[in-house]
Formats: structure tokens, sequence, C-alpha cells
């Protein structure tokens, strides 16, 4: 027994130490004044003070009041029968909580009654508050509310002689025997007296500035708070076992406004307590921890909102937001699959509509569902989606606000999961071995929201972001990624770099945000592109499976097999449509992509800043841009300008509506810019997409509205400036993309600058722009009109010849087919269906080439008859007018001829147009006549014919049609009758190249050859290497052959002397003869 007494003597003197009051049971019984002079308790008066004012007594009816978060007005006190005291609220503004029992205001002052005694006071009001009695025939109050009868204090008071009444000298006994002897835990008990005594506390009128009854008050606040405090960090003081758990945990849980949730004003005297008791904080930690752990068990289709208000809650609260930064498992893990569960906010942000088959739930049988099901389901993911973010916010804007320690931390936290996460961007990634994507979206959303405050429309706070990051220790790590325009040597050397001093708060969240739309929300649009991609493939491959099923109808098992393997095949296509879905549902958010959106503005500038070295926006930017890269951006990590390439090309391909005109400038600037100074980015496909934004900008609405940077390429001056020549350049710079894929990824790029070009071709501004250009720097458009020339001559033989397979094969199938046997007729069919691709792909490419072959032969004529193009283009033009008038061009003939985009007669219009917009060129004209492999006269009566009959042309083209014939007969004639004049050229004078006499020759620097200078250059454009040692080659290395040239024109005057010579004397001799 001495020792049971002996081990609670220990846990009294621990509690009372903590309490500040005195252990002896002696001095509790010394009486009130002692009780009341305890340090940590407000001054409380003696109990036997007479209080002498006539203001009302305090009438309480504490069981039922609601508890609130916020303050109310003060109520009014009355005083009436039972010797209860009852709060009634003063004029509220709003009707009180259907639990609040209010007597209604006299406007007749009551009449005066006895003054009720302090003692009194105390039992009353103590008795109430904690629920407590001593009498153990009294277990229920008035209201029928069960009291908590204690006879160990009773017998305690009774043994001193004292007469049993509860207050302030004994509630601390009281309370302990109060939470241990009841059914439930000390907090069960505990926290319910804590909102009613804060609810009296708080609307308690005191008659005088002294009042002991609210001193009577106060003390029983702290006593009481204390008490939680101990049923919180010291469990076994009520007689329970250690259980490992957090004992206040559930009572976060629960709604504030609960009896027994843990509201705001618990928190705050809680955290005054932080100092003088230092088991309080690890306990709000372990809480924490411990509401960390159980979420991370949970998705959104569990009870998680209550973890995420208490989370709110407790981080209201700054120093409890930067106490929770201080729990060692705040930043602890560096597994990239593990962090958000075992870092301390992980499981947090871990909450997501995209988390594992909570995509199933909202899209469960996708196939079956029709399209406004699909937008209701997106709309609801959008929805919570858009509240799990701004909570999350919430809570990381307090930590971060709550100390500089605290921010720190949290800044660490965000740069710890970007960093760990690189390899969600690689090519193929196991994405168990990564962040999930609703973990890496939230963290975007989150540092969206963070960067909101600066970015203001004008930009006043863009200089606060410091390139100088880079070199203090920079959070982001950026040292193995992929950097704009330097290798990993020069990368190395411009990161080892050091600067002395620390990053603002602006620079950090900058450079944290840029990375995670990197690895974030730009991996999420960049996996939504591969799965639709997948997911065609995959209905191609059940669509080709099912095809199958009649070989086995016969074979039960391998039918059963079959079907087996077949709903496997689907329940995967379900999937992947779900997560289609779900993403969808997730990007397609306005909110957020326009948020987003202007985060990329304020990316689009800086990068512009740094390239332009001026003050922009409040200073203009002239291109080329210098020549001198500043080190700065050519280190920057790729992803600096594929953020916003991803992010752009996203928006406006599915969701162009919510691009406003003022947004626009910052983005066509950085496009037209980098396509202009192309050398400062490395990647080409980086640039190609610069100019599939600008493509997809111009690009017609759903409901045929026009692109969203229509009106804005048209009028805005920079681009009236620049971009026609920026687009032209890179068209010549896709020709070598250097990858395995660059011949075809050439004419993707070149098709979305036709559409540019076709865009903003009306303009007259541009017309009159190109046209100086093209006299200013001739080679730039020599080397665009060959690679042009270059492509519709490929398109247009890939087309043709590939209508001419079709026609071929669908009249051996049409003639034989019957007779084939399967396989072969398999193969066949096979070969069509490729032909037909082939033919629907290269039919777009060539009607766009074309297109802007008439455009430009008709605004760059000179360009194109340059000597060192104009014979291709005259070879290529009669080549096809062949293939299309002529004898062969029955075969390309075929069955639906629309399905492919091919008109032959529109096509057959262009290409005419082509050769009207160069007629006037003598040396167009001459190139015609020699071809010797094509030109036929005829081909060009019957295209005559065909303009004429379909009514083609007007009667005007259709007469220049025939002038032209006629320039191109007379041409011919006197080209023949020249080279007859020549008779047989010495091999020395001939080009090496292409067998004819050369006109001005020169000697190549390696191998000392001779050729004629336009054959060279036609040479050049397609290969940069001397043609006989394949040495690289330049233009301007060549030197004139001045003494071959002479010898030529020697020969060409000696020829053309002796020719005429026979002539002269023909001539004379029939004078001779008519004069006699």
């Amino acid at each position: 027994m001495s020792d049971t007494l002996s081990d609670a003597d220990k846990i009294r003197n621990k509690r009372l130490a903590k309490l500040g009051n005195p252990s002896s049971s002696s001095q509790n019984a010394a009486g009130p004044e002692t009780a009341s002079t305890q340090p940590s308790t407000p001054s409380l008066p003696s109990p036997t003070t007479q209080q002498t004012s006539d203001a009302p007594q305090p009438h309480i009816n504490i069981s039922s009041a609601p508890r609130s978060q916020t303050s109310s007005p003060r109520p009014e006190l009355q005083e009436s029968e039972g010797k209860r005291i009852k709060i009634t609220p003063s004029a509220p503004a709003s009707p009180a909580p259907e639990s609040l029992s209010a007597t209604p205001v006299s406007n007749t002052p009551p009449p005066p009654k006895a003054e009720e005694s302090i003692e009194s006071f105390e039992d009353r009001t103590l008795s109430a508050v904690f629920k407590l009695s001593l009498r153990e025939d009294r277990q229920r109050d008035i209201h029928g509310h069960k009291l908590i009868y204690l006879p160990g204090l009773r017998s305690e008071l009774e043994d001193q002689g004292r007469e049993p009444r509860i207050d302030t000298t004994v509630l601390d006994q009281a309370l302990l025997e109060a939470a241990s002897n009841t059914q439930q835990k000390p907090l069960d008990y505990l926290l319910p007296c804590w909102g009613r005594i804060s609810r009296l506390h708080k609307g308690f009128r005191r008659a005088r500035g002294d009042d002991p009854k609210f001193g009577v008050i106060c003390e029983a606040r702290r006593l009481c708070m204390s008490y939680c405090i101990f049923a919180i960090t010291m469990p076994e003081m009520f007689g329970l076992e250690p259980s490992g758990r957090s004992p206040l945990k559930p009572y976060l849980l629960l709604d504030p406004e609960d009896d027994k949730g843990v509201d705001l004003e618990f928190l705050g005297e809680a955290v005054r307590r932080f100092e003088e008791d230092e088991s309080i904080k690890p306990a709000f930690i372990a809480a924490v921890e411990e509401m960390s752990r159980d979420l991370a068990a949970m998705t959104i289709n569990d009870d998680y909102k209550s973890y995420l208000i208490a989370l709110r809650n407790l981080v209201g609260n700054p120093v409890i937001a930067s106490a929770i930064t201080e729990s060692p498992f705040f930043n602890e893990s560096r597994d990239p699959a593990l962090f958000e569960k075992e870092t301390l906010l992980g499981p947090w942000f871990r909450l997501s509509p995209l988390q594992g088959n909570i995509t199933m739930t909202y899209f469960s049988s996708p196939k079956t569902r029709d399209q406004s099901y699909i937008l209701n389901a997106q709309r609801s993911m959008r929805m919570i989606q858009q509240m799990l973010s701004s909570d999350l916010f919430d809570v990381v804007n307090h930590i971060i606000r709550a100390s500089k320690e605290a921010r720190d931390r949290v800044l660490d936290w965000f740069a710890a999961a970007l960093n760990i996460n690189h390899k969600r961007r690689a090519m193929q990634v196991d994405p168990t071995t990564v962040a999930s994507d609703g973990f890496m979206f939230n963290l975007t959303t989150c540092l969206d929201k963070l960067c909101e405050p600066f970015m203001d429309a004008t930009f006043t706070k863009i200089d606060r972001i410091d390139a100088g990051y880079l070199h203090r220790n920079p959070r982001v790590d950026m040292k193995d990624e992929t950097k704009i325009n330097a290798d990993q040597h020069a990368s190395d050397a411009f990161y080892s770099k050091k600067e002395e001093g620390t990053s603002n708060f602006i620079t950090e969240i900058f450079f944290l945000t840029v990375a995670a739309h990197h690895y974030g929300s730009e991996s999420l649009t960049s996996k939504l592109d591969q799965l639709e991609k997948d997911l065609r493939h995959m209905e191609g491959t059940i669509r080709r499976f099912e095809l199958e099923r009649p070989r086995w109808i016969s074979n039960p098992v391998q039918l059963r097999v079959f079907e087996q393997a077949l709903k496997k095949y689907k329940d995967k296509l379900d999937l992947g449509l779900a997560l289609k879905y779900s993403l969808q549902g997730v990007l397609f958010d306005d909110q957020w992509q326009a948020r987003s959106m202007l985060f990329m503005r304020y990316v689009t500038v800086w990068l512009l800043r740094l390239v332009s070295g001026v003050n922009f926006p409040k200073e203009p930017i002239k291109l080329p841009l210098p020549e001198q890269q500043p080190e700065v951006f050519k280190c920057l990590p790729e992803y600096f300008v594929d953020d916003i390439v991803s992010n752009f090309k996203f928006i406006m391909w599915c969701m162009p509506q919510i691009i406003t005109a003022t947004q626009g400038d910052e983005l066509v600037m950085l496009c037209i810019t980098f396509l202009e100074s192309s050398d400062y980015i490395k990647n080409p496909y980086l640039k190609a997409g610069l100019v599939s934004i600008l493509f997809r900008g111009t690009w017609p609405r759903p409901g045929g509205a026009r692109g969203v940077l229509v009106d804005l390429l048209n009028s805005f001056p920079f681009a009236n400036e620049y971009l026609l020549h920026a687009v032209m350049k890179f068209y010549i710079e896709a020709e070598h993309t250097g990858t395995h894929t660059q011949f075809f990824d050439k004419f993707d790029i070149r098709y979305e600058i036709f559409q540019i070009i076709k865009c903003i071709w009306p303009n007259t501004l541009y017309r009159n722009k190109l046209y100086n250009q093209s006299k200013q720097n001739l080679d730039f458009f020599v080397r665009f009109v060959n690679l042009l020339l270059n492509d519709v001559t490929y398109v247009l033989d890939e087309s043709f010849g590939a209508f001419i397979t079709i026609h071929n094969t669908q009249v051996e199938l049409s003639r034989n087919g019957n007779n084939m046997d399967p396989q072969e007729r398999q193969q066949k069919e096979e070969h069509l269906a490729s032909a037909q691709r082939n033919a629907k792909s290269y039919m777009q490419l060539t009607n766009e080439t074309v297109a802007m072959l008439k455009l430009f032969t008709e605004a760059l004529a000179d360009s194109f008859t340059m000597p060192e193009i104009v014979q291709r283009l005259a070879d290529m033009l009669d080549y096809n007018l062949d293939a299309m008038v002529g004898p062969k061009s029955s075969s390309l003939r075929v069955d639906n001829l629309q399905e492919y985009g091919f008109n032959p007669r529109a096509l057959l219009s262009e290409i005419v147009d082509v050769y009207l917009n160069l007629m006037t060129k003598e040396n167009f004209i001459l190139a015609v006549a020699r071809d010797g492999r094509s030109y036929k006269p005829a081909n060009f009566q019957k295209a005559g014919d065909i303009l004429r009959k379909w009514s083609l042309k007007s009667p005007e083209e259709l007469q220049q049609w025939e002038q032209l014939q006629a320039k191109v007969r007379a041409a011919k004639e006197a080209d023949e009758q020249a080279e007859e004049d020549l008779g047989e050229i010495p091999d020395e004078f001939l080009d090496p190249l292409m067998y004819t006499l050369m006109e001005d020759p020169v000697i190549l620097p390696g191998s000392r050859v001779s050729m004629d200078r336009s054959t060279l250059r036609s040479h050049l454009l397609s290969d940069p290497h001397d043609p006989f040692n394949r040495a690289p080659l330049k233009m301007e290395d060549v030197a004139p052959d001045t003494e071959l040239k002479a010898k030529i024109e020697a020969f060409k005057a000696e020829r053309l002397t002796a020719r005429r010579q026979p002539l002269t004397q023909t001539v004379t001799d029939t004078m001779d003869t008519s004069t006699d």
C-alpha cells in the first residue's frame, strides 16, 4: 500500500509542480488566499471579500451551449431562480443556435436581489462547468445531464473538517478524480469542460476590474487547460497505460465546434505554455506525425477531409506551424516513391483524384459512358482538385509565414520532392519508382499560388528574380539536366562558381515553380499525349484481335483462352481510358491553367530580359540578339523553354478560349526571337515547339472562330518586322535536325510553317518586307527556294507513286481477287492499305507545298529564276505536268479521290499558276525549253484544254497560257539553233557535273577542278562539300577561272564567226546576182 501511495505522491508532486501549486495537502487546506498566489494564475481575490456592486449576477446554462471558433458578442448576465447562471447574448447579430437556451431581456430592471457569496458562486459555477457533484444522491443536474460524483474528494474534505463544496483550492484534485474515474478517456471529459469554461470566461461581464468571481473563472480555466495538457503529455497520471498513440490526435480530427473538438482558443492557450512546459510542443508534433501516417493509407474516397481541416486549424497558429516543421519526419525520406508517404506533409499532398483506383471509381466501364456523363464526372474531379489545391496552399502559406526557419524547411521540402523525381521525365519510367502524378500536380498548383503575389500585369517585381541564385548553392538541382546551349563541361564550370549571400523568397519560389511544372504538370500533359497514342494503337490491336475469333469457334478450349486474352486487352483499354478522362478532368481546369499561363508569361519575360540585355518590357527588343550569348542563359536547364512550349501548346490546342488578347504579345516575341536567333537554343525540337505554338495560334477554333493569335500576328509591329523571316529561316534549318527521324520531322515542321505563312500572307506589310529582304539577302532566299523545290519534287513524286500503287492494286484485286488464295489476297490488301495511308499524308503535304510555291513565285519571281535554281524548277514543273496530263495520267485514277485530299483539277490549276507567275522571266522560258526529258508541247496544249473545259482559268489567264507556249516554242528553236551553231564542244569547256557549256567557270580550292559557278551554287545548296574530294566547301572559297573563261568566250566567238561566214557569203552572192 505504501508503494502505491508513494507512486501516487510522485505523480501528484509532478502534477502540482507543473501547476505551480504546493504539493502538500496541508497547504491545500490553508485557504483560498494561499491557492491564489501561484505565479501562472491571474490574481484571485479572497473568497471572503464581499461584492458591493449592485450589478446583476450572471445566470449560466453551460451544459448545452455550442462552442465557437470566433469571438461572439459579450453576453448580458441576468439573475434568476435556482441560483443558476444563464448566458444570454446581448443584441445578437444572428439567431442563436438551437442548443443555446436564452432568456429574453426584460425592459424593466430586476428588483434588487440578495448578494451571492463568493463561496456559493464558486461551488455552483465550478460544479456546473465541470459537471461535478459531492453528493451521492445528486448525480444529475436540473437539466438532466449526468454529474460526476467525487467520493474521494468528499472524503478528503470531511477528513479535513471542511464543508463539502468545490472551490478553486480543490479543483485540481476534483479534475484528476473526475477525469480518472470516467469510462471515457480523460480528454473526453476535459475538452467539453474546456469549452464551457472558455465560453464563460469569454462572456463574463465583470462588475469591476478586480471582480473575484472573474478571478475564480480565470483560475478554473487555467486549471482545466493544465489538466488537458496532462492528459495529452502524461496520460499515466489518469491511470492509463502508455499506448504509443497520440492522445491528442483523435480530438484534432473532430470539428472544432464539437464539444470534444480542439478549438482555436485551446490551441492559442497551449502555445502560450510552450516555454514553461517543454512537453507540449512535442505532443503536438507527435499528433501531426500520427495524422500523417494514418493519412498515408487513405485516398479521397476515405474520410480525408477531417485530416485536412485539422492541419489547417493547427497551422493557423504560427507557433504550431513552425513547430511541426521541426519534426524529424518533416523532410526525412529520399526515396522518390515513398517521399509522399514518409515525409510529414507528403500524405496531404498525395491526395488527388488521380490516385490509384479513383479513376475507375469515376469512369467505370468508360466505353459505355456518353459524353455528358464523362463531362460531369470530370467537372466533379475538377471541383475536388480545386478544393484540395486551395486547402494545401492555405497550409503551406501559413507555415511559410510562420517564421524564417519554417519557410526554409518548407522550401527544402519542395526542393527535395523535385530533385529526387527527375526520372519522371525519362522516356520510359516505372511509375512505382517515382512520385505519383497527383502528388506532383499538387506541388505545382501550390507553388503557382505562391507566385501570385509578385505576378502583376506590369512586371514591376520581375527584377527581383535574381539569376545569381544559380551560384548560391541553389535548392533546385540542375547540374545533370540538359542545358539550353551548353555541354556538360561548360555547365559544370558555370555552376562551380559561387557567390556570397542568400537568394530572396521570390527568386526561390520562381526557380522551384519552373522545376515543378517540368516534373509535375507538364509531365502530365506529356503523359496524356502519349496515352492517347497508346490507346489508339490498343484499339486497333483489339479490332484486329477480334477478327481472329472465327478461327477458334470450333475449338471451345482455344476459344476460352482467346476470350480471356481479349478480356485482358479490353480491361487494359478501360483502365487507359479512365486514366485519360481523369487526366483531362484535372488538366482542363480553366482557373488553374490561367494561373499557370500567367506564370509562364513571367518566365517568358524573364528569359527575354536575360538574352536581350535590355529592361524589357519597358525597353524594346531588337533582333537579331547579340552574338555573345549570356552564360547564365546557355547554362539554364532546357526545361525553362520546354515548360513554356509544352504549356502553351497544350492550351492552344485544348483550351484556346482562356487566352486573352493581352497575354499573347510576350509569347509571340519569344517564339520569333528564338527562331530568328536560333543559335541560342541547341535542341531543334524546342525550336520546332515554338513553331507549333504559332501554328496552333493560327488554327481555327471550334465553331469556326479565328485562331487566337491571328489578329495579333497581323497587327503586332514586332511580328510584322521579324516573323516571316524567322519562320523561313527555321524552314531551312529543319532540313537537318540531327536525329534519325529528321527526314520525316522536317515535313511536319514545314507543314506548320506553311499554315503560319498562309495566315499572314494577305497582309501586304509582310509581302513588302519579304520583297525588300529578298534583295538584301540573296543567298538566304536561294537556299529557301531550293529546299522548297526539293519538297515539292519529293511530295509530288511520293503522292503520285502512291496513287499509281493504289490504282494498280485496286485493278488487280477487282480482276483477280476472287481467285487469289487468302494469304496472297491479305498481302495485297495490306499493301493497298499502306499505299492509301501514304497517299493521304503525302497529298496533304503536296497541297500545302504547291500552294506555298504558288505564293512565293508570285512574290519572289527573281529568287526562283536565279541561275542555280531555274532549271531544276522548270524540270520539276514539266515532269509533274506530264504526270497529270500525259499518257500515264490514267494511272492516277483511283476510287474515292476525295478521301486522300486529291483534287487533280485544282492541283493542275495551281501548277499552271506557277508557270504564269514566272512567264515574264526569260531565263525561266529558256529553262523550260531546255528540258529535254519532260517538256512536251502536247502536254501544254492538253492542260489548256482541261483548264478551258472546266473553267479553271479566266479568259485572260488562258490567253497568257497560250502566250507562254509560244514563248517556249520560240526559245526552244533559238536554243537549238545556237547549239547547232556551236557544234562539237571540247570537254575542257563542259561543266564536269552537268556536261553543259560553262558560262562562269570557277576553280575549287581543294580538288583544283573547274566547274560552272551556277552549277556549284546549286550543288552547295544541298551538299556543302567539294563534289570531287568531299572536302568542306563554301562559295566564297572558290576563285574565278579567268583563263578558262577567256578560252570559252574565244571558242564561242570563233564558232559564231564560222557559222556566220557561209550565211554572209550566201547573202552577198544573192545580192550580186540581183545586181547583174
